[in-house]
């Protein structure tokens, strides 16, 4: 599969989703998942180590939050996506190998875990927050290029720098809008669609919000803050990324986004928490 981004020059040919190992096929965005979970780890480790903190605490707080992250980001996903796991079997509601997950499911369920993780082994929550989610934010960055080689969560039409094209046989039609079919791009006989590219804004949007938390997390004034914010400035970003988005998951019986209604409340709530 062709991948274009005709205004910046950058053409990717034969970008595939899967590759087989002796027989086995994996898949990139397994691949990606797994290093940025490594990436995560790895920076929270760091960031104990700058703080002095007990490193098998924070591995076990991490692990406690990645098991919690798995089934809240599955069950979010289920659970606003009904319509399409009704009356299946138990074995297809747990296959997280043919997608299904949400990132705010993730972080809930990877919260609350790690919460009791915490209150069992008598460690401050707050502060232990403030760390791991540095280590979230780092595998966010590559995590979300997984989209990429799915061709999955883009945004709408448009021409401007960064769009990017796919050819419209890759793509699940309810994501394609009228606005896209009407702005076809015909490259050697072949249909493409050209939108924005959503893992694009949202890797810059964490690597800058990365940034910002390394300087503020050396002047914080109480535990918890790091961990307040990340949450206001991912909520922040996400609002537009979800704007743009064609393929959201959406409040049953309504057309309001899930996912931008949650992003909207995390950046009000939790930014003027942190102010």
């Amino acid at each position: 599969i062709t991948v274009r981004f005709p205004n910046l020059g950058f053409l990717f040919e034969y970008e595939d989703r899967t590759f087989s190992v002796l027989g086995f096929d994996i898949t990139i965005y397994g691949i990606l998942m797994a290093v940025s979970l490594l990436i995560g780890l790895g920076m929270i480790l760091l960031c104990a180590r700058w703080q002095k903190l007990n490193l098998n605490l924070c591995l076990g707080a991490s692990i406690s939050a990645l098991v919690g992250g798995v089934i809240g980001g599955r069950l979010y996903y289920i659970a606003f996506s009904w319509s399409q796991f009704s009356g299946k079997s138990w074995k297809i509601l747990c296959d997280i190998r043919s997608g299904g997950m949400s990132i705010y499911g993730a972080i809930l369920g990877g919260v609350l875990v790690a919460a009791l993780f915490c209150r069992l082994s008598r460690t401050s929550f707050w502060k232990m927050a403030d760390i791991v989610c540095m280590g979230l934010l780092s595998g966010q960055i590559i995590g979300v290029w997984g989209n990429f080689f799915n061709r999955e969560v883009f945004g709408e039409y448009t021409d401007s720098l960064f769009a990017m094209q796919i050819p419209l046989e890759s793509v699940h039609s309810s994501a394609v809008t009228k606005q896209m079919r009407d702005n076809l791009v015909m490259v050697l006989d072949e249909p493409f669609i050209q939108v924005h590219p959503l893992f694009l804004y949202e890797s810059i949007w964490c690597l800058l919000l990365l940034i910002v938390l390394l300087i503020l997390g050396r002047r914080k004034s109480f535990q918890g803050e790091i961990f307040l914010r990340y949450l206001a400035g991912y909520g922040l970003g996400k609002c537009g990324i979800e704007w743009l988005r064609t393929d959201s998951l959406y409040i049953p019986g309504t057309k309001i986004s899930v996912s931008l209604l949650v992003s909207a409340v995390l950046f009000l709530v939790c930014g003027v928490t942190a102010s």
